[in-house]
């Protein structure tokens, strides 16, 4: 089996249920971004309910988050805790746009 052979699996949460993904377009730089993760206390694992985080650069040089959750709810739980703590921060002239989505397939290296 070659190094960068993948895995693939259908993405089901631990209860059985189809994992959610989301997508969400912050409106945050990277530097207020690093500020909102000390703000709200992140190591390096994602918070209850979340199986996986990534954060990129946009061309406007805003974060963009693509995560799984194991629930919409636990998504929209921790949605409420970055609100609370964007909005004490004042980040972003106005709120984030999220996407909710149903994973169909997970495929990793």
């Amino acid at each position: 089996m070659s190094a960068l052979a993948g895995s693939s699996v259908f993405a089901l949460n631990k209860e059985g249920y189809v994992a959610i993904a989301r997508i969400v377009e912050t409106r945050i730089t990277p530097e207020e971004y690093e500020q909102m993760r000390e703000r709200l206390g992140m190591g390096d694992a994602p918070p209850p309910g979340g199986q996986f985080h990534v954060a990129a650069v946009g061309e406007d040089g805003k974060i963009r988050i693509v995560e799984v959750w194991d629930s919409r709810d636990e998504a929209e739980v921790w949605a409420e805790k970055v609100a609370a703590a964007r909005n004490e921060a004042g980040f972003g002239g106005g709120p984030p746009m999220i996407e909710y989505l149903e994973v169909h397939r997970v495929v990793q290296r």
